[in-house]
């Protein structure tokens, strides 16, 4: 990584040998004006505002009347000010900086009030290349950093020029998998990985059969396929219904804007994390990886270590069911709830066939193809282990028959939904607490639902209406279930083995 924006930048007095030895680096010089961009397009959109008829009319009479020094002197602080701007970035500029040493990722930067912010590369859980709608304009991007810490520990080596983001990223992947990493990693596997040995996550699930490396899982999703699929989602149809009514019907303008403004960040977040979205499979045994590109305005590759995925869940929206069309979701430990956006997608199907849908079902959760299909077939369960009895109709007269726990020694299965089908599988050591509880309805019809308290995430699963007795039984099953065993330097728990 050369250049002139690369260039090392020089520690403060007192500065250690180490720090000698491993200089800071450059970011891209554009960097403090690009993260103060919508600041900036909100001044130019004020100026454009406020430049009417009459301004030009006013500017034109000094210009054919030969007056131009008010113009000139307009130029003139106009340019001044840029200037500032320019200055006062490249202050900051200079301030900022990271490194690599032969232990940890370092990222500096601040004048009035300086920022230092570490990660080990024993701690790192996977290495990001994101590039914003802003930065693709000037082919930038920026290097997300993940540690065990999840969303908010999260280091972002904001810009570089496209092709020194992927060297970086290369670069640490390599120091992650060297000799300062907790176990090392085979000099012969040379693949390209952001799983970390030694992390908080958990092994690959026991269903793993160890696919190629480098194979494509999910080609390119189809535009047209991304499109009607965020179209016929629930969200779109009901803004586009509310929409129509809004401007039928005498409503006030300033009533209809903020409407409209609630309705467009769903709609917009379907479109966007499905866009030419693929995924591939990379990476041998625990360091195996899904490596996802995928966004329309934000452009982004990321990598989901297999180890880190803690549930996954396969449903389809209703108006999907004709076209045959189901969706992917997993739970992966740091990534936090789907609302936490700066950790990315936690669907790695947004939209595609059954058969992709279970091949992905199959990879992720402790079950192989042949047990997806015998006992987690996503239309609906096949030999459950519980199920609702008769007198769930008066709790729940529409999904009740689909309602479903089976359980094996690896694996925890759950269907539901009738109208929205889905199905939700996990390993029992994944689970991190398991509720009983009984509502009002379910007291007088001796029923209780069994919740599986999860890791945060878009998976939720829960033993649905079930009776006293089936849901004292699986209470007690999932009580006993092995936990896992407690690994010296782990960040977390590791399920036991034997």
């Amino acid at each position: 990584m050369t250049g002139p924006d690369n260039e090392s930048l020089q520690e403060p007095t007192g500065a250690t040998a180490a720090a000698e030895e491993y200089p800071y680096r450059r970011v891209h010089r554009l960097t403090p004006l690009l993260r103060f961009w919508t600041v900036i397009l909100a001044l130019l959109a004020v100026a454009v505002v406020n430049i009417n008829l009459t301004v030009v009319s006013t500017m034109w009479a000094y210009l054919t009347g030969g007056n131009i020094l008010p113009i000139l002197a307009g130029v003139g602080v106009f340019v001044a000010i840029c200037g500032i701007l320019w200055l006062a970035s490249q202050i900051w500029w200079k301030a900022t900086g990271y490194r690599l040493t032969d232990e940890e990722v370092s990222l500096k930067r601040g004048v009035l009030s300086r920022q230092l912010r570490t990660a080990r590369y024993d701690r790192i859980q996977a290495v990001d290349v994101v590039e914003s709608v802003i930065a693709r304009i000037f082919r930038l991007a920026s290097v997300r950093v993940e540690t065990a810490g999840g969303g908010s520990s999260v280091i972002e080596i904001a810009y570089l020029a496209r092709a020194d983001a992927e060297s970086l990223r290369a670069e640490l992947l390599a120091r992650v998998h060297g000799p300062s990493a907790a176990h090392p990693r085979d000099p012969a596997d040379t693949t390209d990985s952001s799983a970390v040995p030694g992390s908080a996550a958990t092994p690959p699930p026991a269903g793993w059969r160890g696919n190629e490396t480098g194979e494509e899982l999910v080609p390119v999703i189809p535009i047209a396929r991304s499109l009607t699929g965020a179209g016929l989602r629930g969200a779109t149809i009901v803004g586009v219904l509310t929409t129509v009514l809004l401007f039928v019907l005498p409503v006030p303008l300033a009533t209809v804007i903020p409407i409209l403004v609630g309705f467009f960040p769903a709609i917009w977040n379907q479109i966007d994390r499905s866009w030419k979205f693929t995924a591939r499979l990379d990476g041998t045994g625990e360091q195996t990886v899904l490596n996802l590109s995928y966004g329309l305005a934000d452009r982004r590759r990321q990598s989901i270590p297999l180890r880190r995925i803690h549930g996954v869940s396969v449903h389809q929206p209703t108006l999907w069911r004709p076209l045959g069309w189901w969706m992917v979701s997993v739970s992966v430990v740091g990534y936090g709830a789907e609302t936490d956006k700066s950790t990315g997608t936690s669907n790695i199907l947004p939209v595609g066939s059954r058969d992709r849908a279970a091949q992905l079902l199959a990879l992720v959760s402790p079950l192989d193809a042949d047990a997806v299909e015998e006992i987690a077939r996503p239309e609906g369960h096949t030999r459950p282990t519980f199920t609702s009895p008769r007198v769930a109709r008066w709790v729940s007269p529409v999904d009740r028959q689909q309602q479903a726990v089976t359980l094996r020694d690896d694996a925890v299965v759950i269907h539901r939904g009738r109208i929205r089908r889905s199905v939700s599988v996990i390993g029992p050591s994944h689970i991190q607490e398991v509720t009983l509880r009984r509502g009002p309805l379910q007291r007088v019809a001796d029923l209780c639902t069994v919740r599986l308290d999860l890791v945060p995430g878009p998976v939720g699963m829960s033993g649905e209406d079930l009776s006293g007795d089936d849901g004292q039984a699986l209470l007690e099953i999932l009580r006993h279930r092995r936990l896992p065993d407690m690994v010296p330097g782990a960040e977390g728990p590791q399920p036991g083995r034997d």
